[in-house]
């Protein structure tokens, strides 16, 4: 809009956000979608400032103190710096011997799996107890099956440039670090009426640019540059002519609207994996839970066998989540690791939650709130064939200069990546050469029943 153009936004949806839910009710404020929180980044913290949003903001709360992982059936406490977390007895001492072994390591190759990275520089300890949780918390996957290089680019190029990671740090540290990514700047935040709260703004500022509850059901290019748009809402079908199409879907969406363009790129796309996850929230009196919940949340590996990936402390990270003298737990269960988990009936799927908050933090009696979310495709798992998909989507922007695809699957899951990654298909799609100096804009070219 800026740049003179005439914007609309399709969105399938009832409400703006995709997986951004929240919900408030009985006291307690839930986020149902993945993302619960934002870490700072500039290009987020611009768009907020841009919305006005800045006075919601709230941050951490001070009583996040550790981080919590499972091991040998109990929550640890770990301290949040990494000297601390690394000294601390949690590991064992042939575990931290191996880790420090980690400068004398040899480079790996240009991409390999987290598992495969992490085992070869750090060990096994490392893997199992740290990353395993953290990827199965973070993106509901499997380190065996995910691409290092898509999902923690920074720790690869540390090795790639520097042959260790250790050094790597060192050297940035010395150098001085970037301020952007100062750690004691990266304080997670949500805002004061949950994450819905940013979605819900940018509609507001778009007015009736945002068409809600229409479906893209085709996109053709046409010959002399632009495209047309096959669309469908409650009540008929049209078509729109238009110079220039942001996709902005998820993965296997993108790949369904892409298809006619592109069917190879488009089925590349269409391969990325999307495990269902479930969210559990549940509400108890603060004298029904034992455990001081004084962090982030709870983590679970896979060699632990747990039923849930983890578990948020909701009250704890962000005030006004719960009524007084109560907490909120969220809980994920399901993703990459155990799917069909993702997919119990109501029921047994709350009453499998409690179980756990009852054996890992001292949970008593009945909670006096539950909510349940269902996600039937959730994040994107990036194998070790993503570098060559993200290839090909820049390849086809090229072919067509009007086209701009984007997406969680592209630079990451994160709120920041997402806004990051927004910015910037904006920034391609102003500069486009099809859009410059002809500005014809939206047409509808026929409607029908």
């Amino acid at each position: 809009m800026r740049e003179g153009h005439e914007v609309v936004v399709l969105d399938r949806g009832a409400t703006p956000g995709g997986r951004i839910r929240t919900e408030r009710r009985d006291g307690f404020l839930v986020e149902h979608g993945p993302n619960s929180m934002i870490s700072p980044a500039p290009d987020a913290e611009d768009l907020i400032a841009s919305l006005g949003l800045g006075g919601e903001r709230i941050d951490k709360g001070s009583g996040v103190r550790h981080r919590y992982l499972v091991r040998d059936g109990r929550a640890h406490a770990l301290p949040l710096d990494p000297l601390g977390f690394f000294s601390s007895g949690f590991f064992s001492l042939r575990g931290r011997l191996r880790m420090l072994a980690e400068p004398f390591v040899r480079r790996g190759p240009q991409d390999e799996s987290v598992a495969d990275f992490v085992r070869r520089r750090f060990g096994r300890e490392l893997l199992d107890y740290v990353f395993d949780p953290l990827v199965g918390g973070i993106y509901a996957g499997n380190p065996e099956n995910l691409s290092m290089t898509a999902l923690l680019p920074r720790l690869k190029q540390l090795e790639l440039r520097y042959g260790s990671v250790v050094r790597g740090v060192a050297a940035k540290a010395l150098a001085g670090m970037d301020p952007r990514f100062d750690p004691r700047r990266r304080n997670l935040f949500s805002f004061r009426q949950g994450m819905a709260s940013l979605p819900r703004q940018l509609a507001a500022m778009l007015g009736s640019r945002v068409w809600s509850g229409v479906r893209v059901e085709g996109l053709r290019a046409e010959a002399g540059g632009g495209f047309y748009l096959s669309l469908r809402d409650s009540d008929c079908a049209t078509s729109w002519r238009v110079d220039g199409v942001v996709v902005a879907l998820p993965a296997y969406a993108a790949a369904r609207v892409l298809t006619p363009l592109a069917p190879s790129v488009a089925a590349g796309l269409a391969a990325i994996e999307h495990p269902p996850l479930a969210v559990v929230a549940l509400g108890y009196r603060r004298a029904q839970i034992a455990h001081p919940l004084d962090g982030l949340g709870l983590l679970t590996p896979t060699v632990e066998h747990r039923k849930v990936l983890g578990f948020l402390f909701s009250s704890t990270l962000f005030a006004q989540r719960a009524p007084d003298d109560h907490v909120l737990l969220t809980a994920y269960v399901g993703g990459a690791r155990q799917p069909e988990l993702a997919q119990l009936p109501r029921e047994e799927l709350i009453a499998m939650v409690r179980a756990e908050a009852a054996d890992l933090l001292g949970a008593r009696g009945d909670p006096v709130f539950d909510s349940l979310r269902y996600w039937r495709q959730s994040l994107p798992q990036p194998d070790l064939g993503h570098a060559q998909r993200i290839a090909a989507l820049n390849e086809l922007e090229g072919q067509y200069p009007g086209l701009v695809v984007t997406g969680n699957y592209v630079a990451g899951v994160s709120t920041a990546a997402c806004i990051d990654a927004a910015i910037a298909a904006a920034g391609r799609i102003a500069k486009k050469s099809a859009l410059a100096g002809r500005r014809r804009g939206i047409k509808r070219v026929n409607s029908g029943g």
